[in-house]
C-alpha cells in the first residue's frame, strides 16, 4: 500500500517555530558502507573539515541524539546528548537502526530519522517537525528530493506509530515495509539538503558544496 499523502510544504529559508513543543529525539542509521567509494564506512567520508557524522552530529546538538553505527574519531560530542549504538543484527539495515535508535529514546513525542550519509540534511528538520505538528492526522512528515522522490530517512515520525511498526525482529526489513500505509506530508527539501552520500560524483558535489559554506 503506498503512503497516504496529506499534503505537500514547501522549503523555507528559515525554520518555522513550532506551535506546540514535542519532545524530539534524533536517530541516525551510520553503518553503511560505500561499496562505490572503496567499502569504507559513508558517514566517516570527510566533507569539508570534518566527517559526514561529525557534521551531523554538530548541526543537531540541540535534540538527544542516537547515532546507530561507529563513531568517526572526529567526532566531537562535548556538552552533546548522544548516544553511539549497533543495531541487531549488525548490518541489518536501516530499520534495524531506527529499531536500535527507538531504546534510548523512551521519553519522546516525535523520532526524527536522518541517514548517516546526508551531510547537509540537518536544516530540512525544523520543517519536517512543524509539518507534522500541524497535522495531527499526519504519521510522519518526510523529505521529498529534487526528483520528487519520498525520503523515509528524513523524516520526522510520531513515536508510537514508529514503535509499533518497529516492534519484533526488524533485521533485512526494507523502509518501503516499515512505512507502507503511514499517512505522510511531503516537505520538499533544498538541492543540498537532498545531497546523499552514494557514489564519487555524489561526494565531490558534497566537499564542493562545504568549501561554499
Amino acid at each position: 500500500m503506498e503512503p497516504d499523502v496529506a499534503r505537500e510544504v514547501p522549503p523555507a529559508a528559515d525554520g518555522p517555530v513550532l506551535r506546540q513543543s514535542p519532545v524530539v529525539g534524533v536517530v541516525i542509521p551510520a553503518g553503511g558502507t560505500a561499496r562505490r567509494l572503496g567499502g569504507v564506512p559513508k558517514p566517516a567520508l570527510r566533507v569539508g573539515d570534518r566527517s559526514i557524522v561529525a557534521r551531523l552530529v554538530a548541526d543537531l546538538r540541540a535534540f538527544p541524539l542516537v547515532v546507530v553505527g561507529p563513531r568517526p574519531d572526529d567526532v566531537v560530542s562535548d556538552g552533546i546528548e548522544v548516544t553511539w549504538c549497533t543495531e541487531d543484527p549488525p548490518g541489518g539495515g536501516p530499520a534495524a537502526a531506527l529499531a536500535a535508535g527507538l531504546v534510548h529514546l523512551t521519553h519522546v513525542d516525535v523520532v526524527v530519522a536522518i541517514a548517516g550519509d546526508q551531510p547537509f540534511a540537518a536544516s530540512a528538520v525544523p520543517r519536517l517537525i512543524e509539518a507534522l505538528v500541524a497535522d495531527p492526522g499526519a504519521d510522519v512528515a518526510w523529505g521529498v528530493d529534487a526528483e520528487d522522490r519520498d525520503q523515509p530517512l528524513l523524516a520526522a515520525y510520531r513515536a508510537d506509530v514508529l514503535r509499533s511498526r518497529l516492534c519484533g525482529p526488524a533485521g533485512g526489513r526494507s523502509m518501503r515495509q516499515v512505512t507502507s500505509g503511514l499517512r505522510a506530508v511531503r516537505v520538499t527539501l533544498s538541492t543540498v539538503e537532498g545531497i546523499d552520500v552514494d557514489d564519487p560524483a555524489d561526494l565531490a558535489a558534497a566537499r564542493d558544496e562545504a568549501r561554499r559554506v
